[in-house]
C-alpha cells in the first residue's frame, strides 16, 4: 500500500480510508464501458459495466465492515528496568455487530500496527520505539492474543499511542484503517522504565561522619537510632562524648582519655541532591548519575537510614511540571517515590525561573552529610565485555556539599533595563569536596 500511489482520507471516529490508484482505473473503465454499451445497445456490455461498479462498491463497504467487527485491548508491563526489553500483549476479538448477519463478513487479512512512543520533556511523543512493520493476521476467529517484544528500553515514560488495524479484504483495492482505543485507565496504558540500581560496597562512607545522637534536633525528619551495645574499638575523647563510655583501662595504660566506639557511631548517614541544571556533557553521563543516585538510595535503605533525596529544580516547580505531570499520587516518602521521580527526570536547560527561589537549603537536613554527583569534562576509554569493543565514557565525581553553601552568596541583584527593574537570581552551587569518581556503571560496586 505504501509503495503504490494512493489517496488517504480521514473520515473521523478513528477511521481512515485509502484509495489505491487501481480503484480509479476500475471506475474509469466501468464508466467507459457503460457509455459504449449505450452507444452499441448491447445488454451484455451493460452487465459487464454493472459488475465493475458492484466490485467498486463492495471494495469500499466490505473492508469497513471487517474493521468494525474487531475490538482490541492491551496489557503493558509495569515493572521494567533501564536497558531491559519487555513484551506488550494485545488481545483482539471479533464482535458480532450485526448479529447473525456478521457471519457474512469474515475478519481476514488484517494488518496490525503498534505505535509505542517515548514521552519527551514537553509531554509529547518523542519518537517511535517499536518497528513500524505491521503484523499480518490471516484470520481472526473469536479471541486471539498477540505478543510484541520491545527493544531495550532506556529510562523514561512510554505510552501506547495507538493500535491500528487495517484491511483491504477481499479485493485489495480500498484500505480501511481503524485506530483502537488503548484503554480507559491511564496508569495501565503507560510503561515506566525505572533506573537500574547497582550494588555498592560503600567505600566512600569512610569520608562521611555519622550521627551520634539526634537528641535536641528540631527537624521532623530526624531518625532515632538506638545506641548499639556492640563494642568496636577505642578512640580519643572528643567534646560531647559521654563520660560513661570512657575506657578506663586503656586510659590508664596510654595516659590519654580514650572512649569506647560502638558500631552505630561508625554508620554514616547522608542525603542526596541531583542537580538537573548541571553541565551534563552527554546523555550517558546523566544516566550514570541517575543510576548512581538510585544505587546510593538503596544502599542507605538497606543500612536502615533512608537518605533524603532533593531534586533541583524542585519537583513541584514550574520547570518540572510537564516532566512530573503523571507522577502517581499518594506516594509516601520512600524508595518507591524516589524510583518514580528518577524515572522521569531529564536535564533542564532553560534559564532559572523566579519561582524556583523557593528552593531552600534548609530542606536538606543539616545533621547529615549532603552528597551529589558533579559532571566532569574528561573522557576515558573502557573495554565493554558485552559489546566486545572499547567505549568512551564521561566520568562523574561524588562530592560532599555543605548545606550552608548551596546558595553561595544567596542574594538577588537588581538591574535596570530600559527604565524597568529586573531581578536576577543566583544559580545554586552544588560543588564540594570530591571523595570518589565513577567512570561507568561497572565501577559502581567499588564506590
Amino acid at each position: 500500500m505504501n509503495k503504490r500511489l494512493s489517496l488517504t482520507i480521514p473520515v473521523g471516529f478513528g477511521l481512515k480510508v485509502t484509495f489505491d490508484m487501481r480503484i480509479f482505473s476500475l471506475i474509469f473503465f466501468a464508466v467507459a464501458i457503460f457509455f459504449y454499451a449505450g452507444i452499441s445497445a448491447n445488454e451484455s456490455i451493460y452487465l459487464l459495466a454493472s459488475s465493475f461498479a458492484c466490485t467498486a462498491i463492495l471494495a469500499l463497504i466490505t473492508p469497513l465492515l471487517v474493521v468494525l467487527h474487531v475490538k482490541g485491548e492491551c496489557i503493558l508491563p509495569q515493572d521494567v528496568l533501564d536497558e531491559e526489553m519487555s513484551k506488550i500483549l494485545i488481545k483482539l476479538r471479533r464482535r458480532n455487530v450485526f448479529g447473525i448477519l456478521s457471519t457474512f463478513f469474515p475478519t481476514k487479512q488484517l494488518r496490525m500496527t503498534l505505535d509505542l512512543v517515548r514521552r519527551g520533556l514537553d509531554g509529547r511523543p518523542q519518537g517511535a520505539v517499536l518497528s513500524p512493520e505491521p503484523v499480518l493476521i490471516e484470520n481472526l476467529t473469536g479471541e486471539n492474543w498477540f505478543e510484541f517484544p520491545t527493544p531495550d528500553l532506556r529510562r523514561g515514560i512510554y505510552f501506547l499511542n495507538s493500535i491500528e488495524i487495517s484491511t483491504c479484504f477481499p479485493f485489495g483495492l480500498i484500505w480501511w484503517s481503524r485506530t483502537l482505543k488503548t484503554g480507559k485507565v491511564k496508569d495501565l496504558s503507560t510503561i515506566t522504565v525505572y533506573p537500574r540500581s547497582y550494588p555498592v560496597t560503600g567505600n566512600f562512607l569512610a569520608h562521611i561522619q555519622g550521627i551520634k545522637s539526634t537528641m535536641g534536633l528540631a527537624s521532623s525528619s530526624s531518625m532515632i537510632t538506638h545506641q548499639s551495645t556492640s563494642f568496636r574499638s577505642v578512640r580519643e575523647y572528643r567534646s560531647g562524648d559521654s563520660l560513661r563510655h570512657i575506657h578506663w583501662a586503656s586510659t590508664a595504660k596510654f595516659g590519654n582519655l580514650l572512649v569506647r566506639e560502638f558500631d552505630q557511631e561508625t554508620i554514616p548517614v547522608y542525603d542526596l541532591v541531583l542537580n538537573l541544571r548541571a553541565s551534563w556533557k552527554t546523555p550517558e553521563q546523566f544516566e550514570l548519575a541517575v543510576s548512581a543516585i538510585m544505587s546510593l538510595c538503596h544502599l542507605g535503605y538497606h543500612k536502615g537510614q533512608l537518605p533524603n533525596l532533593t531534586i533541583y529544580p524542585p519537583v513541584d516547580s514550574p520547570a518540572m511540571e510537564k516532566m512530573m505531570q503523571d507522577l502517581p499520587e499518594n506516594l509516601g516518602h520512600g524508595i518507591e517515590r524516589y524510583a518514580e521521580i528518577l524515572a522521569r527526570v531529564e536535564p533542564v536547560r532553560q534559564s532559572l525561573d523566579p519561582e524556583e527561589q523557593n528552593f531552600d537549603s534548609q530542606s536538606i537536613y543539616h545533621e547529615r552529610e549532603v552528597l551529589t554527583f558533579v559532571p566532569t569534562h574528561e573522557r576515558v576509554m573502557k573495554f565493554s565485555p558485552e559489546k566486545k569493543s572499547d567505549v568512551i565514557c564521561t566520568p562523574i565525581d561524588l562530592a560532599i556539599v555543605e548545606p550552608e553553601v548551596i546558595y553561595e552568596g544567596a542574594h538577588t541583584s537588581t538591574k535596570t533595563k530600559r527604565g524597568g527593574a529586573t531581578t536576577s537570581l543566583p544559580e545554586p552551587t552544588f560543588d564540594g569536596k570530591i571523595i570518589a569518581r565513577l567512570d561507568w556503571e561497572l565501577d559502581m560496586e567499588g564506590l
